[in-house]
């Protein structure tokens, strides 16, 4: 039997970057957030581009606080996009109009700089299929 994974980011972790404490149906919405991009994040197709996440971290190679980060920033633009609407564009009152962007079609996803950023380092000290020396 397998150890339980621990939590890359905690509830209390995406208020303090809204900078409010979340009640009612949004703590359900954003723990499920949470169970989600943190499982996306373990994925087997995550893997391939990331490595293993948690055996990275164990061995140091990984920094929490990046993880944490970006899964933060991930959460709380997958619930941003939960508290304007799914499929909402706008909103017009008499005395002012909001215009908002389309959400992704995957509620919870990663850009790419943000893979890039928890990507691991390569070893540029190791030739690839061939080495060019001056000498």
């Amino acid at each position: 039997m397998t150890a339980p994974l621990q939590s890359l980011v905690e509830r209390t972790d995406v208020e303090v970057r809204l900078g409010e404490t979340l009640a009612g149906p949004e703590i359900g919405q954003v723990d499920s957030l949470i169970e989600l991009a943190s499982e996306n994040l373990r994925s087997p197709k995550m893997r391939a581009v990331v490595g293993d996440v948690d055996a990275r971290l164990t061995d140091g190679t990984l920094r929490p606080g990046l993880v944490r980060g970006i899964l933060v920033t991930v959460i709380c633009r997958a619930f941003d996009a939960l508290r304007v609407g799914l499929r909402v564009r706008s909103a017009q009152y008499p005395e002012i109009q909001t215009t908002y962007m389309d959400s992704d079609a995957e509620l919870v996803y990663f850009t790419d700089t943000e893979l890039g950023q928890l990507a691991p380092e390569s070893d540029e000290s190791t030739g690839g299929a061939f080495t060019i020396r001056i000498a």
